[in-house]
């Protein structure tokens, strides 16, 4: 399953919707500032999440948080890594301890991951209350289109049937359209094996050139739906871009800010039921 973000915000409809609001952000002052730079930014920190928890979903292994072990952890994450990847063998796994290291060669995973190449290192810790945190590395690991220098800290916790990741990161990279950014922030994804719900909520800033953006995102899906909450993208400047998804497969969009302050708004198909 694709992650929330890959399958219902860069939908190729909006992707569409985006390079053409690039064309009307190039009024400020620097041509680096467009649309384009927040897919890229969105994309690649999903997909860094969507790494991260292919790795530690479960890595509980079903055990009380009072057993749990930083050595039982890192041993079921590799198991899940050699599960999860394919075709076999593409994923060669060294743990190490409490470390990791993957070294992965065109790999299919889970949450819609494709084209996944390079070594990541993974380092794993567990504190008294059990939860578990993993800090990965990496540098130009490929996947979905995008080239990513990782360094992010994800802390794993389940409660019930909720799943967590609260992933902090700083990281640089180069996303699926080819432009180079640096983000630095937080976000958290959750999702929930009975309801089949997730969600993604965050906020982060990118570094594109010389200037500064901030995104915020606030995203549910359940299932196979359409998904509710908002993307902001905070452009050079006052232009800013929101989109907002009310749970059907037509999302509402403004442009806003500018010389004109006017903005312009309109709607887009999403890929959903």
């Amino acid at each position: 399953m694709r992650s929330l973000l890959s399958t219902v915000v860069l939908s190729s409809s909006l992707l569409s919707l985006l390079a053409t609001t690039a064309c009307m952000n190039r009024g400020d002052d620097s041509s680096d500032d467009s649309a384009e730079g927040a897919v890229d930014s969105a994309e690649s920190a999903s997909t860094e999440g969507d790494v991260m928890m292919a790795a530690v979903d479960d890595s509980d292994g079903g055990a009380a948080p009072t057993a749990i072990t930083a050595d039982s952890v890192t041993a079921k994450i590799a198991a899940n890594i050699t599960a999860r990847y394919s075709p076999s063998g593409c994923a060669t796994v060294t743990p190490s301890a409490t470390s990791i290291k993957t070294v992965y060669n065109d790999c299919t995973g889970p949450r819609g991951l494709v084209h996944v190449s390079g070594e990541l290192d993974l380092a794993v810790s567990v504190s008294a209350a059990g939860a578990i945190t993993v800090h990965g590395t990496g540098t130009a690991l490929q996947a979905n289109g995008a080239t990513l220098d990782v360094d992010a800290t994800g802390t794993y916790t389940i409660t019930g049937t909720s799943h967590s990741i609260a992933v902090t990161t700083k990281g640089t990279g180069t996303g699926p359209l080819g432009r180079n950014i640096d983000h630095d922030g937080n976000y958290t994804i959750n999702w929930d094996t009975a309801s089949q719900c997730h969600t993604i909520d965050g906020v982060w800033s990118t570094d594109i050139g010389l200037h500064n953006r901030s995104n915020t995102v606030k995203l549910s899906r359940c299932a196979a739906g359409c998904p509710t909450g908002s993307v902001v993208h905070q452009f050079l400047g006052t232009r800013s871009l929101t989109i907002t998804f009310d749970g059907t497969a037509t999302a509402a969009w403004t442009l806003a800010g500018g010389a004109s302050a006017a903005g312009t708004s309109g709607t887009v198909t999403l890929d959903c039921q």
